[in-house]
């Protein structure tokens, strides 16, 4: 996997689709799980390009998401890491030391991806970062 970290004081949002969201409209465990044939986690780099505004950083990721054909459901969630956090709560809990590196796609270009850690340990990995989701955290799809 290559491409530039994203920094420790950035974020990412994650899209959570309905059924990976609780009751209370917060996400599971199983928003944060690869499916079998990643081999990361796909995010999205909210101060890409440069943006500190969070309002426009999600209007940009929407958007990337439905340009790229993503029917965003109106249930679903966005939910924000800070990438310095995640690192940490993952090292300290399991041992692995995660990468997120900006990974751009066509249409794409804030794409990044969260790996560094074995398909075994991915329910656990999931676990640690949904316990770092606030309500403050959460945002409409």
């Amino acid at each position: 996997m290559t491409g530039t970290q994203v920094p420790d004081n950035d974020h990412v949002a994650r899209y959570c689709k309905p059924s990976a969201v609780d009751e209370q409209g917060m996400p599971t465990a199983a928003a944060f799980q690869r499916r079998d044939q990643e081999s990361h986690l796909s995010v999205n780099w909210l101060e890409h390009g440069g943006t500190r505004d969070l309002a426009e950083a999600m209007r940009l990721t929407r958007d990337s998401f439905i340009g790229r054909g993503y029917r965003l459901r109106p249930n679903g969630r966005f939910a924000i890491l800070n990438v310095g956090s995640a690192k940490e709560v993952v090292l300290q809990a399991l041992g692995h030391s995660l990468k997120i590196d900006h990974l751009p796609l066509d249409g794409d270009p804030s794409h990044a991806g969260i790996h560094g850690y074995p398909r075994d340990d991915d329910l656990a990995v999931a676990t640690e970062l949904k316990a770092l989701i606030a309500r403050r955290d959460v945002h409409p799809a």
